[in-house]
Parts: structure tokens; C-alpha cells; sequence
């Protein structure tokens, strides 16, 4: 379960990541024509005769979906996609969020989408997930919910379209529309649960959120109508503002019901009107929200927050009235051509912020819609704290440039390019979309957006895109920056004496400087596009049973092809070079973290920058990728096939033709001091950056180094460690996806396999393979330098390393089933703690290293209630406290998610791309469902006494650096 925002102005869109609560974000709301905003959000339209947004438009829906609208009002949208096969998404969407609480219900929107899960008339208190987890379904990836301003979200993805799944899925979603109980005892237990959710979400990006749009919009309720709600109104509210709230707004008239799958429409339409046809609204329906309103006669302000680690930033803004547009032809070209101009805008910073001289790490310009009422555009960067005067400068004048000059055709072809493939990629790949994400842009449409074809999508755009001159897009820009304002915002870690006054000194200072017109560059073309002769082929296998073809060239780089139709014009590569994070072993500290930085891509390549690169590949679907894993270096991307060719030009580039340019490092040092300032602001921070290192024994490859060893590193001490693999280094490739075979294979040859000769295998480092788990088993305690009311407590326990298959899948199910018993104990019993989670490694790289883990974020006086009930727990599975319905519930998800992983590319890449230096993982495969379903409760129990032995533990926990 999760709250989330849905305005759109920049800076709610700045921390949307910040707030997102539970298991990931909401979907994403579509992307008509490439234009309209995923964050857009509105009530309802306010036109007269209005059911759909296609009754207000020319636009003509895809003709493949259903619309309907029951006798009683509710809605629903039903489309047949069968990717993958047999398998089904369902939402329901409630017309009203947060915004439509009155003062003495700030919350209950959110603690009424907890309360789904917590009892109804057929389904006691405590059983809908174990209902679901008997079906396959995984809490979280799953079955989950999200809040926001103006809706509530219930998700459901059946694993199978089998009647009794459906029977449960739909019958469910009706019991969440209509049937929860509310009872007030499970209000009060769930009270402690919101408490802990609303302490995880207390960030500093909360914080600056809610001041930002304080300042931007003070007569809108933004501020003061968050999802999560008041702390008070949460601990008091009686069980009659839940009832008011959910009778006034959980009616037919406010639903729309989806569903997508491997279905017949008509069935599903004939199932909606059975399970929804009978249900009749409560009580009075609740009032619209008020969204509050602009003032535009507003001038120049400014606006200075400061907390200890909040990173320096400096904005922009002007907001104006709005309201309501009907989603039709014309408005989405012009949508596209008010895009431009920020999209060019944001292409200059990109290559600002790449200078070695330059004074911000980031920035970028945008105008988006808050509830129909505000257009706020906004310019905004990310600077170091004693660079935020001159980015003043930089942000003022690089806006006027653009509203005083406008826009070259260079740069306006490049983003049109870019847009034009995104619509003919959508259109290539539109027989293969997934279910789940058809159902998310279908639930966030209802009110917004028309679903069209995609194919619709690009003629229109072909229609227009060739008229778009400079003048067309320089005259939309300037538009856009009316209203009131500007509104200048400074944010910094440090306070600022006088911060307001100075920020609108420089700007008006800044305001005499002359600008001159944007440098009109001339085009180039990619230099890698000769390796050498092609390579030759000295031994060529299938492996019959799993579609897969292993080759190797003379020069020792092993391929790896699986052709496959489950996504129309794409093609996954994954490329595995070297030895990866071994090869690191001994070397400075901080310099992995150097590396996994992105250091090498920024320095961009011999011939071209990586500025230069973003130009010469637009338009095309290709990516620069390079990175590595415990024991390999290289890239897993994505690609068309008419793309393929260019994307293996350049990773072999990459690896062939490094730059190590030093203005890379000189951006890099900016970011790195942008991001130590709030490392430690949060439990999680620290457990990111000295827990994984603890766990090894002290190994610098793992963990985050100090901000001092970190700044040291150098290109000099990175080309030391990967010149040699770079050079020599094995290669294996995996390929996956809309192949042609024999195509695939003289590219590779033409690039990959043209490469001087290498090393047969990768380097065993034997060496470098001896992290262990600590021998001390002392409880540890760590300091964070934020809110005091946050802690978290951590539990490991040793295991074993991944050689033994059946000992590895027990250990994994065994962490679930410890999963189960922790939910059930810590969020659901003690009501203590909102996320209570669990992990397992078992390493690959390292003999006899794993772990399991459990933690939870709670109050700092919580904590040793936490270890009380996690020893607990361990100390009754060893008993033999397992039931075989929790081993059910356990490993029914992970059998659903094997069938599901067999029409997915990217699962079938990650065993193509070793299938030649991992032969045992391909047996492993053969065997995979079965080896799961061999394993019994006993299995179970004997590895918890094995593993889970309270002396084993070793227990850290992290409390703020304000409490004795």
C-alpha cells in the first residue's frame, strides 16, 4: 500500500520518488502522442455530458478496448492482450483523494486503502493477502494500492485466467468497493502501522516539498492535503469520519473498473454487471474538492529553506490560471510543440552541466498542470553550496537566451527526432504490451486522456511535425512564462544570512547582462563503425531443449542467441566482459564507487564527447551502458532491430575507445558533494553506505566510501584497473529477443568479433574471493544524523553460498515464509512498524558466503521490541512452527512468477548471457519448479534450526545521532 502525488508542477514532480510509499509507484498514467503529461491530474471534466475524455475530442479510442458504464454508474474499460499468456490485471479506481477530506479527515483516504486489507463482510480481518497468496499472488509486486490527491488504486495481477482465480479477483475488488467493515478495533491496530509509514515518509524531500509548494501555490491545498495525512487525525479519528469518508465517496458513481488480460471481452463485461451490477451507494454522496485558487498578480518573491541535509538548489517559477483542456488532435500537437522548447532547453543544460568550469551539477526546465487550476513553469538546478550565486546567473540568463533568441532547426530536428522514434518503436511493438502496463495507463486515463492506437498516434504526428519552425516553437515558449513571478527558490544544508534579498539582487543583477543567440553546431557522424574484419566462427551449438545458440569466434568472444516472440521489434543484449568487482580487490578505496558512478560513460568516447554522442544519436533506440557485477564487467540494454547494428557499434566502442575526459571528473566531484550532504539524514543512508561493509569484513568493494577517499580517486588509478580487461578481457554476449539469426551473427562478427584476440575465460581472481561473514557477533550500534523519532533494526544471520540448488531454493523459501510470520507479528499483532522486510543472499562469487536478513524501520524504542519478536519467530520455525499453508503461501508466488518468467525476455536473457561459462545454471533451469515443489515443511524447519540460531545473529541497529 502507498501514497503518492499526482500534481504535476516541477517541484512535486522533484520528490515524487521521495513519497512514494510501500512496493514502488503508481503506473504510469500513459503517454499520448509523447505529450501529455504522466503527473496531469483533474477530477473530472467539468463539460456537460461527459462519460469518457473521447466525448469531449475528435480523437477516436483504440477500437480493441471496451468502454462500459453499469445502470448504477460506475464505469469500467476491458481490453483483450494476452502478454503474457493466461494472466490478468485488474483496477479499481475511486474518483477521490486526499483532496476530498475535510479538515477533520486529513489521512483517512490513505488509512481507508489500509483498511481493504483489514476486513469486510465475507472476508475476515487479517485474510484477504493469505487469500491472495494461496492463488500465486506476492504482496506487493501483486496486490497492492496507492492514495493520492484526487484517487485510491486497488491493483490486483492474477497469475491465471483459471475460474476460481477470477472467482477471487473480482469478488475482492467488490468486497474493497462496497463491503469493508471498518471495524474499530482493526482501526486502532492499523493507527500504529500509518504512525510508521507516516515516520518513514518524514524526508527531507517531504519537508521541502511542502514549503516549495507553500510558496508556489499558498491558496491551493497542496501543503496541507498530503496523502499521508495528520499525525493527530490518524491516532484520534473515530470510526464514523472512516465510514463518512468511504460511504460519501466509494460509490458507483465515482468507480471505474479495469480489467486487461487474457480474456474475452464479452465474458468480462458479463462478469463486471454480475459482481457490480446490484451495488447501491450509502448515505450521501461526498462534496467536490476544493481546489483552492491562483493569485496571478503576484510579482517577484523569493523563498530560502534550509535544513542540515538538503541539497543547494536554485529555481524559477511562474504560475498562472488554468483549466480543464479536452484531449483532442489539437491540443496534443500543441502539447508537443510546448514540449519542445523545454526539451531544448534541458538538451543545453545536459551540456552546461558536462563543462569542466561548470557551477551546477543539473537542471531543467518544465511546465506542468496542479488539478486544472495552476500552470507552473518552472527552470530549477542542482548546484554545490558555494556555487548556488552563480547559478543564479547561469539559470536567469540561459532562460532569457532561449525567450529572447529562441530555438535553431538543429535543435528542434533532434528532439523531433527523438520523438518520432519513440512513436514508431510503440508502434512496432504494439502486438507485444504488457497486461500490467495497459492496465495502469488505462485506470489513470479515465478522466485525462484518450487511449488511441499507436499507430494513430504517429500519423498525426507525421501530419505536423515537418511544419514546426523555430518561430512556431519560440513564440509557444514564451508564452508559457506568464503569470505570476517569477518566484525565485533557494534551498541549502547551511542557513544563508539574507538569503531572499540576495537571491533577487542576483537575479535582477543577472537581468543586465547581455545574452547572445545559441551556436548553430554542425552535424557529425559516429567514427565506430569499423572494427576490422570481420571475425570468423569456430564452433556453433544449439542447446535444443531451451532454444539457444552458442557461438564462439576466432577471437574467443562467445555468443549466445535465443530468438523469441514476446516483444515485437526489441532485442536485449547483456554483455559480460572480464571479472568485474574482483577485479577491484586491492585497490584504493572509493575507486569502485568512482566507477560505479557512471565515471567512464561521462567521460565519453576518443572521438566524441559524451555532449556529442546525445546529438549524433538521437532519434536512434540505442543506449550507452557500462557497469559491472560481482564478477563481470559490462552492459545489459535494449534495442530495435533496425537500431541493432549501431547499439554493438558502440559498446564496442566503449570498451575499445574510453576517453577518461577530466571534465567528467570535475562533474562528478559536484555530484559527489551534492549527494555526502544527506547521506546520513536517514536510517536507510547509513545502511547503504557501512552495512554491506560490515557484513564482509571490512571489503571496500561493497558499502559507500567516505566523501575523502572518494573525491582522491582519479581516471589515472580507473584506466590502471581496466586497461587489461578492457584489452583482453573474456567476452560473452547474450542475445535475446526479435532476431533474425543469421543477421544478428555478422554484426556481432562485424563488431565484437573484429576485436584482437582474448582471454578464452574470464581470470579466476581466486584471490579476491574470500569475503567471509564478521566472526564478532557483538550488537552494533550506528548513528544517523537525522530525525530522532527514526530508527531501523537489522538481523543477519550467515547461510551458505548458491552452490547446492535444493539447499538454496529451501533457504529462499524459508525467507518467505520468516516474511509471512514477521508481517504477521510485527505490522500486524504489535501494529509497530509499516515495512517489515526480509532478504537472502547467496553468493555466486564468494564459497560459503550468504545471509538472511530481517529489518524494520520503527521509533528508537521500538527496536528491542523488534529483536524480541524476530527471535521469537526464528526460535518457533526451528520448533517446527511452519504450517504447510504458509509454505503454500510461500511458494505459490515464486511458481507463478517462473510460468510468467518463460514469456519474458528479460529472464531468458539473464541465463542466455553465461550460457556458455554457466553451463550448471542451465540445468539449474530444467529443474527450477521442480526443485521448489520438493521442498517440504520439514525441509523448512531443519534449515531455520540450522541458520536462524539467535547465537548466529548478528543485530545492528541504527538510531539518530540526537538520542543518548
Amino acid at each position: 500500500m502507498r501514497f503518492s502525488l499526482r500534481s504535476s508542477s516541477l517541484a512535486m514532480a522533484a520528490c515524487y520518488a521521495l513519497l512514494t510509499a510501500c512496493s514502488g509507484q503508481p503506473e504510469p498514467a500513459g503517454n499520448p502522442d509523447q505529450t501529455h503529461s504522466p503527473t496531469q491530474s483533474a477530477p473530472a471534466f467539468d463539460l456537460e455530458n461527459v462519460t469518457w475524455p473521447q466525448d469531449a475530442s475528435d480523437l477516436i479510442p483504440d477500437p480493441a478496448i471496451t468502454f462500459g458504464q453499469l445502470d448504477n454508474g460506475m464505469r469500467y474499460i476491458i481490453m483483450a492482450n494476452d502478454t503474457p499468456e493466461e494472466t490478468v490485471a485488474l483496477r479499481l479506481r475511486i474518483d477521490a483523494g486526499s483532496l476530498n477530506e475535510r479538515d477533520d479527515q486529513r489521512g483517512i483516504s490513505h488509512f481507508l486503502e489500509h483498511m481493504a486489507f483489514n476486513g469486510s463482510t465475507n472476508v475476515p480481518e487479517g485474510e484477504m493477502i493469505k487469500i491472495l497468496e494461496r492463488h500465486g499472488l506476492a504482496f506487493g509486486p501483486d496486490t497492492n494500492a496507492f492514495t493520492s490527491f484526487d484517487q485510491v488504486q486497488y491493483q490486483l495481477d492474477l497469475p491465471s485466467i483459471e475460474k476460481d482465480v477470477l472467482d477471487t479477483g473480482f469478488f475482492l475488488m467488490r468486497e474493497t468497493a462496497s463491503e469493508l467493515t471498518l471495524d474499530p478495533e482493526a482501526i486502532d491496530k492499523e493507527r500504529g502501522v500509518i504512525k510508521s509509514e507516516m515516520r518513514a515518509r518524514n524526508s527531507v524531500g517531504l519537508r521541502n516539498f511542502i514549503d516549495s509548494a507553500a510558496f508556489l501555490t499558498p491558496d491551493m491545498p497542496t501543503a496541507n492535503r498530503l496523502p499521508i495525512g495528520d499525525a493527530e487525525i490518524i491516532a484520534k479519528a473515530p470510526p464514523e469520519r472512516f465510514r463518512e469518508l468511504y460511504d460519501g465517496y466509494y460509490r458507483p458513481e465515482n468507480v471505474t473498473f479495469v480489467v486487461v488480460g487474457d480474456i474475452s471481452p464479452a465474458d468480462m463485461e458479463a462478469r463486471i454487471k454480475d459482481t457490480f451490477g446490484d451495488w447501491t451507494a450509502r448515505g450521501q454522496a461526498g462534496p467536490d474538492a476544493d481546489l483552492g485558487s491562483i493569485d496571478e498578480t503576484r510579482g517577484l518573491e523569493a523563498d530560502f529553506y534550509t535544513e542540515p541535509d538538503v541539497s543547494t538548489t536554485v529555481s524559477i517559477a511562474y504560475v498562472r490560471k488554468t483549466e480543464k483542456k479536452p484531449d483532442t488532435a489539437a491540443q496534443r500537437r500543441q502539447n508537443q510543440i510546448d514540449n519542445l522548447g523545454f526539451r531544448i532547453l534541458n538538451r543545453r543544460f545536459a551540456t552546461l552541466s558536462r563543462a569542466e568550469d561548470a557551477v551546477f551539477i543539473g537542471a531543467g526546465a518544465g511546465a506542468n498542470t496542479t488539478f486544472d487550476i495552476a500552470e507552473t513553469t518552472q527552470i530549477s538546478a542542482t548546484t554545490t553550496p558555494e556555487n548556488w550565486e552563480a547559478s543564479v546567473g547561469v539559470l536567469e540568463q540561459e532562460l532569457r537566451r532561449a525567450l529572447e533568441h529562441g530555438f535553431t532547426q538543429a535543435e528542434i530536428d533532434e528532439q523531433l527526432a527523438n520523438s518520432r522514434t519513440g512513436l514508431e518503436n510503440q508502434v512496432a511493438q504494439v502486438g507485444t504490451r504488457q497486461t500490467t502496463g495497459l492496465a495502469g495507463t488505462l485506470a489513470n486515463s479515465v478522466n485525462d486522456f484518450v487511449i488511441t492506437t499507436p499507430q494513430s498516434s504517429l500519423d498525426r504526428f507525421n501530419a505536423y511535425a515537418d511544419d514546426i519552425t523555430p518561430d512556431i516553437v519560440h513564440n509557444a515558449f514564451k508564452a508559457q512564462w506568464t503569470g505570476g513571478g517569477p518566484f525565485l527558490r533557494l534551498t541549502n544544508s547551511t542557513p544563508i544570512e539574507g538569503a531572499e534579498e540576495q537571491l533577487i539582487a542576483l537575479y535582477e543583477s543577472s537581468r543586465t547582462i547581455v545574452v547572445t543567440p545559441p551556436e548553430d553546431k554542425g552535424a557529425q557522424s559516429f567514427a565506430y563503425t569499423d572494427f576490422g574484419p570481420a571475425g570468423k566462427i569456430v564452433s556453433d551449438n544449439r542447446i535444443e531443449d531451451l532454444g539457444i545458440r552458442t557461438l564462439v569466434f576466432g577471437n574467443n568472444v562467445r555468443l549466445n542467441l535465443k530468438k523469441t516472440n514476446f516483444e515485437d521489434a526489441v532485442i536485449r543484449i547483456e554483455t559480460r566482459i572480464g571479472s568485474g568487482n574482483l577485479e577491484f580487490a586491492g585497490a584504493p578505496d572509493g575507486l569502485l564507487g568512482l566507477f560505479s558512478s557512471n565515471a567512464l560513460l561521462l567521460g565519453g568516447l576518443e572521438a566524441h564527447t559524451a555532449d556529442e554522442l546525445q546529438s549524433l544519436l538521437a532519434g536512434r533506440s540505442v543506449s550507452t551502458s557500462f557497469g559491472s557485477d560481482a564478477d563481470s564487467f559490462g552492459a545489459r540494454v535494449a534495442t530495435t532491430p533496425d537500431d541493432f547494428e549501431l547499439q554493438m557499434q558502440l559498446l564496442t566502442a566503449i570498451i575499445t575507445a574510453p576517453a577518461y575526459r577530466e571534465e567528467a571528473m570535475g562533474q562528478l566531484r559536484k555530484a559527489f558533494e551534492s549527494f555526502y550532504i544527506s547521506l546520513d539524514a536517514e536510517p536507510g543512508g547509513i545502511a547503504a553506505r557501512d552495512v554491506p561493509r560490515i557484513l564482509r569484513s571490512g571489503d571496500n568493494r561493497y558499502g559507500i566510501s567516505t566523501e575523502e577517499n572518494l573525491m582522491a580517486r582519479n581516471f589515472d588509478e580507473l584506466r590502471a584497473i581496466l586497461e587489461r580487461p578492457m584489452r583482453e578481457g573474456a567476452i560473452e554476449i547474450g542475445i535475446v529477443g526479435d532476431i533474425d539469426e543469421q543477421q544478428t551473427i555478422d554484426i556481432v562478427a562485424r563488431t565484437f568479433g573484429a576485436l584482437p584476440t582474448r582471454n578464452a575465460s574470464p581470470l579466476p581472481f581466486n584471490e579476491a574471493r574470500n569475503t567471509r561473514f564478521p566472526d564478532d557477533r557483538t550488537p552494533m550500534t550506528l548513528r544517523h544524523a537525522g530525525l530522532a523519532e527514526k530508527a531501523l533494526a537489522l538481523v543477519y544471520w550467515p547461510t551458505t553460498d548458491d552452490t547446492d540448488q535444493k539447499r538454496t531454493y529451501t533457504q529462499r523459501l524459508l525467507r518467505s515464509v520468516f516474511q509471512l510470520k514477521l508481517t504477521d507479528e510485527l505490522r500486524e499483532a504489535l501494529g509497530a512498524t509499516y515495512s517489515p522486510s526480509t532478504s537472502i543472499t547467496n553468493s555466486t562469487v564468494f564459497p560459503n558466503y550468504g545471509f538472511i536478513s530481517a529489518s524494520s524501520e520503527v521509533e528508537p524504542e521500538d527496536v528491542d521490541l523488534v529483536f524480541a519478536a524476530i527471535n521469537k519467530i526464528t526460535k518457533q520455525m526451528a520448533a517446527g512452527d511452519i504450517t504447510p499453508d504458509e509454505l503454500q503461501r510461500a511458494r505459490q508466488p515464486v511458481l507463478e512468477n517462473i510460468e510468467e518468467s518463460l514469456e519474458n525476455n528479460s529472464f531468458w536473457l539473464g541465463l542466455v548471457a553465461s550460457a556458455q561459462s554457466k553451463v550448471d545454471d542451465l540445468d539449474r533451469f530444467r529443474t527450477l519448479s521442480s526443485v521448489y515443489e520438493s521442498v517440504t515443511v520439514d525441509d523448512l524447519v531443519a534449515a531455520a534450526a540450522t541458520y536462524l540460531k539467535p547465537e548466529a545473529a548478528l543485530q545492528i541497529r541504527i538510531i539518530s545521532d540526537k538520542v543518548e
